[in-house]
């Protein structure tokens, strides 16, 4: 195992595997680096491979939230992987493997077929009943969290801006798009929704990872994730084939009449709020952990934001103030990267 595996987390691990009869552990891999602490490990027997999730001590993480998110998925047939041991005190989680064929790396072999699939399981976590016991609201006190990482890790620190004119229209219109978000119909949101936490599995479905983040939140939020892609681009008359297929399906399962403008309007403001969020997140996390691998996508996520704004009269002024900071970013970029 990797060095930072302690003796208790192997004993723990091979007594997990031969308790849930998968024989003797024959190998060990790691898997992707994420934008947390967490670290992933492949575990095989002779006949069986699984997942181990390792969650560092001191980390705002919980095992036991994402053991209870994903029984409540499970319940709701949403393809979420078995769990079938955790030890909380140890930071350990062992899941069902499902596999290499994540989204992000695959979508062009089949996009209608992976999109579809996609849309099937979010409406899935979409339709399940809303259990206010561990799943939090996406309120005002965390939008102000999320602007707070922008200013601070991002606007502040990584791009080391002091113009507080354009901090303050960026703000202005920042509020604008929260309080339209407010408004939208409230469902079960995964909150990171995207082509890096999808596999499209075994069985033609795609499998759901990373939801320990999942929470009531407005329901263009994951479908902001699903199609504003950082990692391909697909033409405009693609993407409002699936958000048809989407409205089709959420008339169906949800019993949720959208027109295909609001849907629109929904999306793109629920992305706006999103790339700020990712901006200052990942920020952080380059800035705490040096993982320069996620921040390559920041001038992609500036371009989104003054594409998207630009569409919209009321957000003009975002879209004047993003502009004036890619300049800047792009020279920021070209230090890390030369």
């Amino acid at each position: 195992m990797s060095q930072e595996i302690s003796v208790p987390q192997n004993d723990w691990l091979s007594k997990s595997f031969k308790d849930n009869g998968f024989g003797n552990i024959t190998s060990t891999s790691q898997l992707r680096i994420e934008s947390s602490q967490r670290e992933f490990f492949r575990v095989k027997s002779k006949q069986n491979s699984l997942i181990l999730m390792v969650v560092p001590a001191g980390i705002d993480e919980s095992v036991s939230l994402f053991v209870s998110k994903g029984k409540f998925l499970k319940k709701n047939k949403v393809n979420v992987p078995e769990i079938f041991s955790y030890d909380e005190s140890l930071g350990l989680i062992l899941v069902e493997d499902f596999g290499d064929t994540l989204y992000q790396f695959n979508l062009e072999d089949s996009p209608d077929l992976y999109y579809e699939q996609a849309i099937d399981e979010l409406i899935k976590i979409q339709s399940s009943d809303k259990d206010d016991i561990f799943f939090k609201s996406l309120n005002k006190e965390i939008f102000i969290m999320n602007w707070e990482l922008f200013e601070k890790n991002f606007y502040k620190n990584f791009l080391a801006m002091s113009d507080d004119k354009i901090l303050n229209e960026i703000k202005k219109n920042y509020d604008l798009v929260c309080n339209q978000l407010e408004t939208q119909p409230k469902v079960v949101c995964h909150y990171d929704y995207e082509c890096r936490n999808l596999i499209f599995t075994s069985t033609k479905k795609a499998g759901i990872l990373d939801f320990q983040d999942a929470l009531i939140g407005p329901i263009g939020l994951d479908l902001a994730s699903l199609f504003k892609d950082l990692y391909y681009d697909w033409s405009e008359e693609k993407i409002h084939s699936w958000y048809r297929t989407y409205i089709t399906k959420a008339k169906k399962k949800l019993g949720l009449e959208l027109s295909f403008e609001l849907l629109v309007k929904f999306i793109d403001f629920a992305s706006i709020q999103r790339q700020i969020r990712i901006l200052g997140k990942l920020s952080q996390v380059y800035q705490q952990l040096d993982r320069r691998e996620r921040i390559k996508d920041f001038p992609r996520l500036l371009n989104y934001l003054v594409e998207t704004s630009s569409r919209y009269a009321e957000l003009k002024n975002m879209t004047f103030a993003i502009s004036s900071l890619q300049d800047t970013l792009n020279k920021k970029m070209d230090k890390i990267f030369s």
